[in-house]
């Protein structure tokens, strides 16, 4: 007999929405299979999960049992922290202790003989849940919230069979005949028709911007007025946070806030850093992302192809003699019931009619459209860059680190874009890779070797860790960049 394999294909999808506690669960999301690739549908499926702190064979520090029946193309949704509890608390995870792996255990047959499927690595932290534990939030600013995409289609449904063909005329029973070949295949059906596209989901809510009205840095209690873009979501009593730098920053509550116009009335709560006139700015929530928009509606099923018609049936071999009865007893007391007569020998079974063939499968319905990505929370940091004759000065010295504002050392960060404001007469300013050399650095750099104006430096994720910025014409002009 041959034993069923499973394979799982796992999709874990992380969101939530900050209130006034932290939703206490992430979903959990995966496609049964067969050991043929075919999906394991319409069945209830039992699961049990493990969360697994420091490796793939740790301590479990939460475990879960689950009961879930899978959709019509083989997939199960849960959430974990919301199963029937085997042992720990899950919102008692203290989250910021990672790295955490999930162990996934099933039992096809819906009951509890679990097997074990796999572990994997948890590779984010959800935010609410490491905040809610006791995580803090670094000081380089807030990442918008990407839109979810939009949920596949379902595939088309498979056509059905063929449609089974007349009956042959039955023929009289005889003796035991041998047993008849088995028919050859009926032809195949036609394909069904593809199913309908599913609809795209909207776009999540917008809350990253920029302001270019300039500012102090003010106390607690001082009201704000300045400018942002139009058509955002923020509404009054949200709390946002104004950063200049990732030194100078202030946190308020929206008093008042004119999407059509972007003129956003803010009273502060806390300061970081000092400074006056200051601009441009980002805004942003100061918390988690917004919630994602909701995941596209799911195309039709394809239409079933016809039946193909069944083989016709062989005749059936002749009926053998009736054998004869015994007589009756005499009446009163009843008499011994008289032997049965002998059976006669069972006709022999007729050929079988050949199989229809089994209908096409019906393509698979359309993929329906990706959401949209949420707006990039990103935001500038300008340096201002002089020459004094010996190197460059850096007049903005919160941003340096080397203790020098003559060709300081300074540090990046991945997916923030930098404005260097450079008035060098004579010394092209040139963002190089590797640490030292002139080896012009072009992904994500514009205007790389100007001596007059602004080079913008958005940091892609993959850059390398070290750079350096030299003067095209005189080596000692030079300095570190730390890319983190």
């Amino acid at each position: 007999m041959k034993k069923a394999i499973l394979i799982l294909s796992v999709f874990l999808t992380i969101g939530f929405t900050l209130k006034a506690q932290s939703p206490q669960g992430f979903n959990y999301q995966a496609v049964a299979r067969n050991n043929s690739g075919v999906a394991v549908t319409n069945q209830s499926i039992g699961l049990k999960i493990n969360l697994r702190q420091g490796t793939a064979t740790g301590t479990i520090e939460y475990s879960e049992t689950h009961t879930v029946t899978s959709s019509n193309i083989g997939l199960l949704n849960l959430v974990v922290g919301e199963g029937t509890v085997v042992s720990g608390t899950f919102n008692a995870i203290d989250w910021s202790a990672g790295p955490y792996f999930i162990e996934i255990s099933m039992d096809v047959a819906g009951g509890t003989n679990y097997v074990l499927m796999g572990t994997q690595q948890l590779m984010s932290v959800p935010y609410a849940l490491y905040a809610a534990n006791g995580g803090t939030t670094g000081a380089q600013g807030i990442t918008g919230a990407t839109g979810f995409t939009g949920a596949t289609g379902d595939q088309g449904a498979i056509g059905v069979t063929g449609a089974v063909g007349s009956t042959g005329i039955t023929g009289a029973t005889g003796v035991i005949g041998a047993t008849g070949d088995i028919g050859t295949s009926g032809a195949t059906g036609s394909t069904g028709s593809t199913g309908a596209t599913g609809i795209a989901g909207p776009t999540g809510d917008r809350y990253a911007t920029t302001s270019s009205t300039a500012l102090n840095i003010s106390v607690p209690t001082t009201p704000l007025t300045f400018t942002v873009e139009t058509g955002l979501a923020y509404s009054i009593g949200q709390e946002v946070i104004i950063a200049f730098s990732s030194t100078q920053q202030m946190v308020g509550i929206i008093t008042n806030f004119n999407s059509g116009t972007g003129v956003m009335d803010v009273t502060v709560t806390t300061s970081t850093g000092s400074g006056t006139g200051l601009q441009p700015w980002s805004i942003n929530l100061n918390g988690a992302p917004g919630p994602a928009g909701p995941v596209g509606a799911t195309g039709n099923n394809g239409s079933n192809g016809s039946t193909g018609s069944t083989g016709a049936t062989g005749n059936n071999g002749t009926n053998g003699l009736t054998g004869a009865t015994g007589t009756n007893g005499i009446d009163g007391s009843t008499g011994a019931t008289g032997t049965n007569g002998i059976n006669g020998a069972t006709g022999a079974t007729g050929n079988n009619g050949t199989n229809g063939a089994t209908g096409t499968t019906g393509n698979t319905g359309a993929t329906g459209s990706t959401g949209a990505t949420g707006a990039d929370a990103t935001f500038a940091i300008q340096f201002n860059i002089v020459n004094t004759g010996s190197g460059y000065f850096f007049d903005n010295a919160a941003d340096y680190n080397s203790g020098s504002n003559l060709n300081p050392a300074i540090t990046l960060y991945r997916g923030f874009t930098y404005k260097f404001n450079v008035s060098a007469s004579g010394h092209p300013f040139i963002i190089s890779a590797g640490t030292s050399g002139i080896v012009p650095y072009t992904v994500g750099v514009t205007n790389n070797g100007i001596t007059s104006g602004v080079i913008t430096f958005k940091v892609p994720q993959d850059a390398p860790s070290t750079f350096h910025y030299i003067c095209q014409f005189h080596s000692s002009m030079i300095g570190t960049i730390t890319i983190q």
